[in-house]
């Protein structure tokens, strides 16, 4: 309600990704699903790949394009399946100050205090991305998407993202 109230739209995506956005990811362990009837074949890592997704499909739509989703995303460690709770928050055309605002006016609605720490994450802007910490544990990461990035994913507009694991 927070975000909506920003103006943010949320969108509901598949569990689902492609081989081909499964490659993009650059993450190990993927979960990929026996006999699948279409080509998404593997369980999403993450919300980033289906959001990047729906800004691709929506590359003639009116700008700014704000986007939100809360759904579950699948990660194995070891022999374990492990499903988790996240947020993402998109914005295009935005930066990190805006994003970093964002996640404030959140989190501030919330009740909650949190920090944030420079980092790198494979695909983002070093410099501009930092992860976020609650309670002293890192629970996601928000930041400016490389231009490689974004060419790859057929992009033009700069775009901020925040992904939050929200099981913490």
């Amino acid at each position: 309600e927070a975000l909506t109230g920003l103006g943010f739209l949320e969108t509901s995506s598949l569990h689902f990704i492609t081989a081909e956005e499964a490659s993009r990811s650059h993450k190990e362990n993927l979960l990929e699903v026996e006999n699948p009837r279409t080509e998404h074949t593997f369980l999403r890592p993450n919300l980033l790949i289906p959001t990047l997704r729906t800004l691709t499909h929506n590359l003639h739509a009116e700008y700014p394009q704000k986007i939100c989703e809360t759904g579950i995303v699948f990660n194995k460690n070891e022999n374990q399946i492990k499903e988790s709770p996240h947020l993402i928050i998109a914005h295009t055309p935005a930066n990190f100050t805006i994003l970093k605002q964002t996640l404030d006016y959140l989190f501030r609605t919330l009740n909650v205090n949190y920090e944030i720490k420079e980092t790198s994450v494979k695909g983002f802007i070093d410099g501009r991305t930092a992860s976020v910490h609650l309670e002293g544990k890192t629970i996601g990461y928000l930041g400016e998407m490389h231009p490689n990035t974004l060419r790859s994913w057929h992009l033009k507009m700069p775009l901020a993202i925040a992904e939050i694991n929200l099981e913490h």
